[in-house]
């Protein structure tokens, strides 16, 4: 092989090396100011015949001001909202929609999480629900945080079981 020809070698698996690399995740996104990140996005596989499946993740506000969460969007749905999880005196689980939205600490974290606070999505269509979900989270200080969250089938008899037993209320 002459030096031109190592030459170019080197150059393309340097260039395919920085593609990989930039192309890797690392399971977060973060907001365009980089102080509100979120990691390990996930929705749940909708069961056939669901129309209705959320999305989890950890948001970390790492700027020194509060921020809420005011708002939800995804090209899956017209009807995306934050939802709270509630539990009456009798011990039986609900879900509403969250008015005001979720507030997130300057330098802490939250949790939407199965069986706690979560994205919800309405009227979805799970014959034809995508492997990767686009969301656009947006916050009260006029930033969105935009994540693609991976579908995870259910599998987990637990939060299958927990979903199961929730009400919605509207």
């Amino acid at each position: 092989m002459n030096s031109f020809s190592r030459q170019c070698l080197g150059a393309l698996i340097l260039v395919a090396g920085l593609g990989l690399a930039a192309c890797g995740s690392d399971d977060a996104a973060s907001s365009s100011e980089d102080s509100i990140s979120i990691a390990d996005p996930w929705s749940r596989q909708p069961a056939n015949g669901q129309t209705a499946t959320a999305v989890y993740g950890v948001i970390t506000n790492a700027g020194a001001e509060d921020v809420t969460a005011v708002a939800v969007s995804t090209s899956v749905t017209d009807t995306a909202e934050l939802h709270q999880v509630t539990v009456n005196d009798e011990g039986q689980m609900s879900m509403s929609k969250k008015e005001g939205g979720f507030t997130i600490e300057g330098g802490a974290s939250f949790t939407f999480e199965p069986g706690g606070p979560h994205i919800m999505l309405l009227g979805i269509n799970p014959a034809i629900y995508p492997a990767m979900v686009d969301v656009a989270l947006s916050f009260d200080n006029g930033s969105t945080l935009e994540f693609v969250a991976e579908v995870r089938a259910i599998g987990d008899e637990a939060t299958a079981e927990m979903h199961g037993e929730m009400t919605h209320d509207d």
